[in-house]
């Protein structure tokens, strides 16, 4: 309470100030609304789900049926007929079962690192392939010892089929090939792939479907072992393939490693090397594919997780288990999506649709297995992002949109502070807000503004729905600023690049430009005033101006020093008495509209058949800047320079020596300017 009283005594003198500095709001409402998924995903989410439409509703309960397992991965899950569930993990390698009344025990502890693959037959034996040996067990029901009915050149058993007639096919690496084992033990090579790894199998009318690592290739193999690539998707991995209801096959796939056997917690990744120009490569993302029963092969979806690694089929809805969020969607036929619920492990690695209608997960990173509920979690809240509205501002009310079934609530709650990451300088959260349509918000004026959503229900199998969030606020009005005031000799540097004949700017016309900017986005109109060095009273030039420039005919000013003011008003955006004005006085500079003075020029001849040519140029106000010269009908001017070499003062002595040409007499044309652009040219013969 110390610390808030604090704060709020000093935050209120801050606002106190402000006030009184400025009192005035700008007359323009802001409005910040957020309204689909990417609005809402970009906030922190706490038991709420996001659907692809942008609607927010309460997460599903995620119950947990097994977190002591002391292992980093749950591989795989299968089902007997007697509804036991069994659960191989890594990385030790052990077989858990979980009984229908959730009774959990150890089944069997194998010597291998990791048990990947688990598949039970009719009479229900349990297989097991492992990893790093490569080996198939058969276990009976009993628990017994285990007999080893594979064990080839394998390191890996990825996945595990039954088809009709009892044969069992198994999914290997690293050599990507397929087994196919028969229900008298005898075990033959039914397809040797090019890929490193088979990782994923269905079998489905009469046909094995086989997911590969490598390429991301689905291949379909007959029972007489004929292979057909049914589609190459170009992602790493096909991790998960599941039947749908109407005969179509869902694929779903890698973009990025996947959780290895053996591997211990993932380190962090490193960063993608840039692109060609500069920019951070866009990730890629990760997909499920439909293929129809005439292999007709579409994009159904791209998750919005890295990893695919889990799927099953709810009626007409896949449910689909990803990492590295471990985060759980369900995905429909039109690709549209809704996030159920969030494990907090992160990567969703099994899911098995039981028997009893239950939906049970498995994950890596840690081993745990939960049951996805139908059931929403009681409470849950979205919290936005904090929204920047560059400048101190008051609050209106927050509106919001959305449906609340019997015995659900939603309200939202606001906090402010002036730091763009909320801190412990923020306001507490305001009191609860109950109005969907507009409760005054309560929060301190500030620079920064952030919601909190909290959803509640006290029916389990109802769940409110936040569908729209508007935020109004009033800026304080804000000075205007202005900078980089130039003047310049002839019309703006801009109006000169457009200047298609590339003439030289008119030494009469002299420009000034700057560069303004409002916080509050007001619309400013200029005023330019003069006066000379000396005096003391300004003289207005022009108002009412829009744009960030003026231009004039300086021979309207008489020669001399000068300086000028540029001032800025908001008062289009604001009312009259609650507009500011702010100014800007250029550096000085001259007017200087007389032309340098050429004396009489000058030419001796020399001893060494040379004449020396020299005339004197003065003026008054600016500093002479060129000299140049043409000898008779000299196609071009050639550069005159001074007895010191610099043409930087009020008076120079322009010298040039130059070789005694052919016939009596020649004549020599100076031509200077001084720094204000005026010319002079004066003639003389040798």
């Amino acid at each position: 309470m110390v610390t808030f009283h604090r704060f709020f005594c000093i935050f209120m003198v801050i606002s106190f100030t402000l006030l009184v500095a400025s009192p005035a709001l700008a007359v323009k409402t802001a409005t910040w609304t957020q309204q689909n998924h990417k609005n809402f995903a970009s906030g922190t989410l706490e038991s709420v789900a996001i659907s692809s439409n942008g609607k927010v509703m309460l997460a599903h309960k995620l119950k947990k049926i097994a977190d002591e397992t002391e292992e980093l991965y749950i591989w795989c899950l299968a089902e007997d007929s007697l509804g036991n569930i069994y659960a191989g993990t890594g990385n030790k390698g052990k077989i858990y079962k979980v009984t229908p009344n959730g009774q959990f025990s150890l089944f069997y502890n194998s010597p291998e690192v990791s048990i990947l693959s688990l598949a039970i037959d009719v009479q229900n034996n349990i297989y097991a392939g492992t990893a790093p040996s490569g080996l198939v067990y058969k276990i009976s029901a009993g628990g017994n010892t285990p007999t080893t009915i594979l064990n080839a050149d394998e390191n890996y058993v990825w996945s595990l089929a039954f088809d009709k007639s009892g044969n069992l096919y198994a999914a290997t690496g690293t050599n990507g090939r397929l087994y196919k084992i028969t229900p008298a033990g005898k075990a033959d090579v039914l397809f040797d792939s090019d890929e490193t790894n088979l990782t994923s199998l269905l079998f489905h009318n009469d046909q094995i479907y086989a997911g590969s690592d490598g390429k991301g290739t689905i291949f379909r193999i007959e029972m007489d072992g004929t292979v057909s690539v049914i589609h190459q998707t170009g992602q790493k991995e096909v991790r998960a393939l599941v039947a749908g209801t109407d005969g179509d096959i869902f694929a779903g796939t890698v973009t990025t490693q996947s959780p290895q056997p053996g591997q211990g917690k993932p380190r962090q990744r490193p960063s993608s090397p840039p692109t060609p120009d500069g920019k951070p490569p866009e990730p890629k993302k990760s997909s499920i594919y439909r293929i129809t029963p005439d292999d007709v092969v579409s994009r159904l979806w791209v998750a919005p997780d890295p990893l695919v690694l889990s799927m099953v089929m709810e009626e007409d809805n896949l449910i689909v288990g990803t990492g590295d969020s471990g985060k759980v969607y369900r995905v429909d036929m039109d690709g549209n999506f809704v996030s159920l619920a969030k494990c907090e492990a992160g990567q969703v690695i099994a899911m098995h649709k039981a028997r009893s209608g239950k939906l049970v997960l498995a994950t890596g990173n840690a081993g745990k297995i939960f049951e996805l509920a139908d059931e929403y979690e009681a409470k849950g809240t979205l919290t936005s992002v904090s929204h920047d509205t560059k400048s101190v501002s008051q609050w209106g009310k927050i509106h919001w949109e959305g449906s609340l079934p019997e015995g659900t609530v939603m309200t939202l709650a606001t906090r402010s502070g002036n730091t763009e990451k909320p801190d412990n300088t923020w306001s507490n959260w305001s009191e609860e807000l109950s109005k969907p349509d507009g409760s005054q918000i309560t929060s301190p004026p500030a620079r920064f503004v952030q919601w909190r959503s909290t959803l509640s229900t006290s029916v389990a199998t109802a769940a409110p729905v936040l569908e729209k969030v508007r935020v109004a606020s009033v800026h304080f009005n804000v000075a205007p600023n202005i900078e980089d005031l130039k003047i310049h000799i002839g019309p703006p540097p801009k109006e000169r690049q457009n200047n298609k004949q590339g003439s030289s700017p008119n030494n009469k016309i002299r420009s000034a430009t700057w560069k303004a900017k409002d916080l509050n986005d007001d619309k400013l109109l200029f005023a330019v005033y003069y006066k000379g060095i000396n005096e003391k009273n300004w003289k207005l030039r022009k108002k009412e101006l829009t744009d960030p420039s003026y231009t004039w005919d300086s021979t309207s000013m008489p020669n001399g020093r000068y300086e000028l003011k540029v001032e800025a008003t908001d008062k289009l955006s604001n009312m009259e008495n609650e507009a500011i004005s702010i100014k800007k006085i250029s550096n000085p500079f001259d007017i200087d509209n007389t032309q340098p003075v050429l004396a009489e020029i000058k030419s001796n001849p020399t001893d060494d058949s040379t004449f020396q040519i020299s005339c004197v140029v003065t003026d008054e106000l600016s500093p002479i800047s060129s000299a140049s010269y043409k000898i008779d009908s000299a196609e071009h001017w050639q550069a005159m320079f001074p007895e010191d070499g610099i043409l930087d003062s009020h008076r120079e002595v322009l010298l040039l020596e130059t070789k005694k040409r052919e016939g009596e007499e020649h004549t020599i044309t100076i031509m200077v300017a001084d720094a204000s652009g005026n010319k002079s040219v004066a003639r003389g013969s040798f």
